[in-house]
């Protein structure tokens, strides 16, 4: 029974390191919408390109932008075409990848906080 304590014990504190690990990842959710030249993608991509390198490369150009803290603070860049109006077909592409990224944190979060409650409830049928 010791053992099982000691290994309850163990998971919990490296799943509370992992919980602030992941708490200080999701804090600022941030979207970033890049577009390049047709021809430039298929070369983008099947080199895995460091993106800022490749954008301070001229290679991609940073398009739309979105950044919403934990408390809901936003900052976001809204993309112009060139006649100054909004590139309605880009700011709907960047908004349905924010909507995933919100959806996928959301999950991350709920399945980060099921693993902690049931390190918990471990953790208090360990030491009965």
């Amino acid at each position: 029974m010791a053992n099982l304590q000691a290994a309850v014990k163990k998971f919990s504190s490296d799943l509370a390191a992992k919980v602030e690990t992941f708490v200080n990842d999701i804090a600022v959710l941030e979207v970033r919408t890049y577009s390049t030249p047709y021809d430039q993608v298929q070369i983008l991509v099947a080199n895995h390109p460091d993106v800022e390198g490749a954008a301070k490369d001229g290679k991609i150009m940073l398009r739309a932008y979105t950044e919403i803290s934990l408390d809901g603070d936003m900052n976001i860049c809204v993309p112009q075409a060139a006649d100054g109006l909004v590139d309605n077909q880009l700011w709907k592409i960047h908004n349905q990848t924010v909507e995933q990224a919100m959806a996928n944190r959301a999950k991350m979060i709920k399945a980060v906080g099921d693993a902690a409650a049931a390190a918990l409830e471990a953790l208090k049928k360990a030491g009965e």
